[in-house]
């Protein structure tokens, strides 16, 4: 018969190998940038595990509702730069997230979400208006066409990842509707269709008929799917 004491000991899980026990180390490192490169100088093991993609994703969900803030994007119309706000060893360039795209347009961000900017760029010589989704970190661009119903001047939208995909996107678009501004409209862009899904539109309040703007409630915004 086996003691109290062997039974217990049988009966405890196992303790997690070197790899295993050191990844679950460098998952709770600090999510600033400099965390990760300080801990991948430390030896080639070291600097393998860290850059593995499969690590990669547990470090950005382990840390996704505590992100840095890298710094913010400012416009002057014709332009749009970096401005980071960390210090070293923790502060990135400005160069490192410039704009690509300078004159001959003007630029308006819209937004900032799952690491891509959606921005409003009116096409001078084209007379256009156009959205373009950037992804500062890997330089990818995407622009898009806005579906017709939209009035152009008055828009508003959202970029979002789809979830559990970290290649596709969706933009929502909300605004009046260029043929009644008593109407307002919205629509949903999927990067996996490449395509606008079907224009919905409801009724503005009679106090704002007159006038082709989004309606200002002082209520807080709508959150879309798993935007947060």
């Amino acid at each position: 018969m086996s003691s109290p004491r062997h039974r217990s000991r049988s009966s405890a899980a196992a303790p997690p190998d070197d790899d295993n026990l050191l990844a679950e180390i460098l998952l709770r490192l600090p999510p600033q940038p400099s965390s990760l490169p300080r801990a991948s100088a430390v030896c080639k093991f070291w600097r393998s595990l860290a850059s593995d993609h499969g690590f990669s994703r547990r470090f950005r969900a382990h840390h996704r509702q505590n992100p840095p803030l890298l710094g913010w994007l400012i416009n002057n119309l014709y332009e749009i730069g970096f401005q980071p706000t960390l210090e070293a060893p923790n502060r990135v360039p400005e160069a490192r997230f410039s704009f690509p795209i300078k004159a001959s347009s003007r630029f308006w961000p819209l937004g900032c979400r799952h690491g891509l900017v959606l921005i409003s760029r009116f096409l001078q010589k084209a007379a256009q208006v156009k959205l373009l989704v950037w992804d500062p970190i890997t330089g990818d661009q995407h622009l898009l066409d806005i579906p017709p119903g939209f009035h152009s001047e008055s828009i508003s939208a959202a970029v979002l990842r789809v979830p559990g995909d970290i290649h596709h996107f969706q933009v929502v678009l909300v605004g009046n509707s260029d043929i009644q501004s008593t109407q307002a409209v919205a629509s949903v862009y999927s990067s996996l269709t490449d395509v606008w899904d079907k224009l919905i539109s409801t009724p503005l309040p009679s106090e704002h008929s007159g006038f082709p703007t989004m309606v200002y409630t002082g209520m807080p915004a709508v959150m879309v799917g798993g935007s947060f």
